[in-house]
Formats: C-alpha cells, structure tokens, sequence
C-alpha cells in the first residue's frame, strides 16, 4: 500500500511540472508574437478648438462679496473729486506686499477695545495692523476688520479719471 500513494504523487508532481513549463512556453510563444507584429499607428491628438475670449462685462457693477456699507453707491470717486494718494506719507511695512501674498489670520481686541488684525507677510512672520491703516501696493487704507476679513478701500489708476477707490477685502482662509 506504501508504494501506490507514493507512485500517485510522484506521478502528479511531474504533471504539475510539465503543465507548468507547458503555460510558459505558450506565455513565451504568445509574447513572440506580439513582439514579432507590426507597430500599431499611433492616433493623433484631437485638434485644439479655438474658443471665444471672454469679455467680463460686470466689472462697473457692485462686489457680491463686499458688505454694501463699503460700496460707494454713487460708483466709483474720480479724480474731480480729488482722489489721489499721498505721495508724501511715508509707507507702511505692509505696503512692500501685493494684497494677494498678504494673509488674514484672526483678530486680537485690547483691553482698551481696540481690534488689530493679525497678517501673515510671504516670509511667514506675522504684523499687526488696525482700521486706519495701509495694506498692499495700492494704498490700501484699513477702514473695518471684522472676525472674517479685512475691508479696506485701495486707490487704483484709471485711465478715465486718474485715480478711483475701490473696496477691496482680506478674507480669512479659516471661516
């Protein structure tokens, strides 16, 4: 009986062997052939569709995303009215920035009540600065720090008018 169970598997095992080099060199022939075939065309690439320029044509109409209390409802101030910056004030350090590399980061309130809003610089240092204050390359003046953002109102070159005012805001990036 000894010899029977011995004989059945050395049997299986060389069909299992000789099944396996079976399939790799079916694997091997089939690989052959694919590499023996001529290259496939590649297709080209879908032509560029050339697409209409878009004209903004709300820019003259009130920011949905400033409190109306800061917009001007009469439109913007020209220079007859005598808006201008004041080349002779001296800047402030956060004036060397463009309000885009600026970032509101919170508010701290005094004792005295005062609120100040804490603005991380490009170098990551943070400044504080309160309503009154200058932000950004445009003479931006600070006139309402809220828990969210900072609203200031900057002086912006216009070819029509000289100069014009224009609400701008600080959003915090944690609302």
């Amino acid at each position: 009986m000894s010899k029977v169970p011995t004989l059945l598997i050395l049997s299986l095992t060389v069909l299992s062997v000789t099944g396996c080099s079976d399939r790799i060199g079916m694997a091997d022939q089939a690989m052959n052939d694919i590499r023996n075939q001529p290259a496939q065309p590649i297709e080209p690439p879908p032509r560029a569709e050339l697409v209409e320029d878009f004209v903004y044509s709300a820019r003259e109409q009130r920011s949905p995303f400033l409190p109306p209390s800061l917009v001007n409802v009469e439109g913007p101030t020209t220079a007859i009215d005598g808006v201008r910056p004041d080349i002779a004030r001296v800047k402030e350090p956060l004036e060397q920035y463009e309000l885009s590399q600026l970032v509101f980061r919170g508010v701290v309130t005094s004792p005295e009540g005062q609120r100040y809003a804490l603005v991380q610089r490009p170098d990551g240092s943070v400044a504080n600065a309160k309503v009154g204050d200058y932000l950004g390359l445009n003479d931006g003046r600070i006139v309402e720090i809220t828990p969210t953002q900072i609203n200031l109102i900057e002086i912006l070159p216009d070819s029509r008018a000289g100069f014009v005012e224009k609400p701008q805001s600080l959003v915090s990036p944690i609302s």
